[in-house]
Parts: C-alpha cells; structure tokens; sequence
C-alpha cells in the first residue's frame, strides 16, 4: 500500500510539553509527498539462528529489512530491540550510571516521538507501510515551518527534530543493524542463554 504524506501529516518530533504544532501551508504539501519504493530490496538479512522468545528478535530478521516499506509498528519493535540490548549490555558491564547522555537516550527520544504520534491526524495507521526515514525528514520540515511562523515558541523544535532524524538514519543503515545484529549474538552467548546458535 502506498502512503502519501503532507505536511501537516508528518510525525511531530518534539517532547510532550512542546506547544502544538500549527497547520502548515498548503503550497508545501505537493513537496512534502513521498511514496514507498515498491522495488526496493531488504538490507541486513539475519543468517544465524534464533528463537522468537528472544528480546532482541527484532533485529535478528531472516527476510531482512526494508525501511522505505515498512509500518511503525515494525519499526517501533527494532526500536525496543536496540533500546533494550544497549540496556542489558550496559547493566551487563556494571553501569550503573544514567544512559540518558548516552546512544540509549537518544534511541529513547525516538521511541517517544514513535509513541506520541496521532495516527487519527495522520492520515494512516500503524501498520501501513511507509517509508521511515521520510516520515522523520517531513517531521524536520514542518519544525523548520513551525519556528518560522513562531520562532519563540519552536524556537527548540528544528533541533529535537533533526536529532532524531539523525538517530533515524543511523538506525536504518545496514551496517549498525549488522553490528547489533552481532552485539545481540555475542550477548547472549555471554549470558549463557541458548536462543543463539550461529551467524553465517
């Protein structure tokens, strides 16, 4: 299925207590469209073994990973994996400091933008495909318009929004899903738990 997106559609990217987001202008809707690529190919296959019962069963796909075709419900369950394995990594070592300065912050700003999303006034729901990363790049656009029409009101949203875009983009690369695709491995061998034979 394909979603369009505008921009009073896009994600709103900000915290909980950010003023709401005014309607954008109509002339910016026909630039904020974007379709998903039917044809695109999936990245980052899992090749090893894994019981579903793992936490971290997300990431551990054998069809791979497809972020131009995917809902936020899919997207929001490899969210909770990395969330959790930087977590019990981190527990692991024996930090027992605050993660908040940490990627595991920045995973979780995510997952509170993911959360806080209306799906009523989106225009779609949660298990619809979409392109992921666009959705977050419409959400930098409509901050930028917001803090030109109320700079002292959302004078701080472009910025909350562009960092999770950020965090988004590294999140979809099919290299930091090999590498916690292998993080997830290499722990749970660590924590003698059976869910992980081998990755080929």
């Amino acid at each position: 299925m394909t979603i369009n997106f505008n921009i009073h559609q896009a994600v709103s990217l900000t915290t909980t207590n950010q003023p709401k987001a005014p309607i954008a202008p109509q002339q910016q809707v026909a630039d904020a469209k974007k379709e998903v690529e039917p044809e695109a190919e999936a990245i980052a296959a899992f090749t090893g073994e894994a019981q579903k019962s793992s936490p971290y069963s997300a990431l551990l796909n054998p069809e791979g990973f497809d972020f131009s075709n995917m809902s936020i419900n899919e997207f929001k369950g490899i969210v909770d994996a990395v969330r959790k394995l930087e977590s019990d990594t981190q527990r692991a070592s024996g930090n027992t400091e605050s993660l908040r300065g940490a990627f595991w912050g920045d995973v979780m700003d995510v997952k509170g933008s993911l959360e806080g999303i209306n799906f009523q006034n989106r225009g779609f729901s949660s298990s619809d495909k979409i392109d992921i990363t666009a959705f977050f790049e419409l959400g930098v656009k409509e901050a930028q318009q917001m803090r030109k029409e109320h700079p002292r009101s959302f004078s701080k949203v472009v910025g909350y929004a562009q960092s999770a875009l950020s965090t988004v983009e590294k999140l979809t690369s099919e290299s930091f899903i090999k590498e916690y695709q292998a993080k997830a491995v290499e722990f749970l061998k660590s924590q003698d738990t059976p869910l992980i034979k081998t990755q080929a």
